[in-house]
């Protein structure tokens, strides 16, 4: 259960426990920067970051409201803000890892998703800069939101570039190896070169989760800088997915193997796709 400043469990709260007035101000509908509303993603993780935002906009405004600016925004209340929706927010990034197995963003060069990361963590500091000008309150939150949604898309545009690549060499990813990939591309040093089992990938797992909240605190603190703060969001989102596309792809793991051998003997396109005609094997080739 999420903690307050004090230790103590607080319960999580929802946009109905907000005066109604300002629920509305700070619902995704009306809050969220317009790169995440009007981005064409896949419906369920749009879907998924419109519930995110709604599902933790009112424990951020209860976090912050009352406290003044320049505590707000200091990164020892950031901290305890995001301590206090972590559960939620690595549960989203989590969903959205999964989603982007199913349904990567569609893109015919890695560029392209970088380009994409690049241009989500700009506008997320954009998002930021101008909502600190706001009234304390509900700016603060959105502020703090906002980089949360962030960082949980570039995950999302991460996993995507990385399933595209696999899929690309004719490979059968899963959540697993992608989740796995991330966390070394973060900088998590068991897992190089490693089969993604199930070890691995719970801890890849967890400390992906980790990561999240402590980047979303320290990117948060630099994207405040005005104008700068722009530039450095995107270029860190940037960067963080061409890491993850710098990565050899990884050695299949038992059950890789055993989808693509089914995926070679149930779909003749399949086999094709992997054997051209010339060399495909028959029944007289003794190979």
């Amino acid at each position: 259960m999420p903690r307050g400043p004090d230790g103590t469990p607080v319960r999580p709260l929802s946009l109905q426990d907000l005066p109604p007035a300002i629920a509305a101000k700070l619902q995704f509908d009306a809050a969220a920067p317009k790169r995440l509303r009007t981005a064409d993603l896949p419906a369920p993780v749009a879907e998924e970051l419109r519930q995110l935002w709604d599902g933790i906009v009112a424990d951020v405004y209860d976090q912050v409201a009352g406290v003044s600016r320049r505590k707000a925004l200091g990164r020892d209340q950031v901290q305890q803000v995001l301590q206090r929706v972590a559960s939620r927010v690595v549960h989203a990034e989590r969903v959205l890892i999964v989603a982007a197995v199913h349904a990567p963003v569609p893109a015919s060069a890695e560029w392209k998703h970088v380009a994409m990361a690049g241009a989500g963590g700009a506008g997320a500091a954009f998002a930021e800069e101008l909502a600190v000008l706001g009234s304390a309150g509900t700016a603060v939150t959105v502020a703090i939101v906002a980089a949360v949604a962030g960082e949980v898309l570039e995950t999302y545009v991460a996993a995507s570039a990385r399933t595209v690549q696999y899929e690309r060499a004719h490979r059968s990813p899963d959540a697993a190896i992608v989740v796995t990939d991330l966390a070394e591309a973060g900088g998590f040093g068991n897992s190089a070169n490693r089969r993604a089992n199930v070890r691995v990938v719970r801890e890849a797992a967890d400390w992906l989760g980790q990561q999240l909240i402590e980047r979303t605190a320290r990117r948060f603190a630099r994207s405040l800088v005005p104008v700068v703060g722009v530039a450095i969001g995107g270029g860190t989102s940037a960067a963080g997915v061409r890491k993850v596309t710098k990565l050899p792809l990884r050695p299949p793991a038992k059950e890789e193997l055993v989808r693509l051998a089914e995926d070679l003997l149930t779909d003749p396109a399949a086999t094709e796709e992997v054997w051209p005609s010339g060399r495909a094997l028959d029944a007289g080739d003794g190979r």
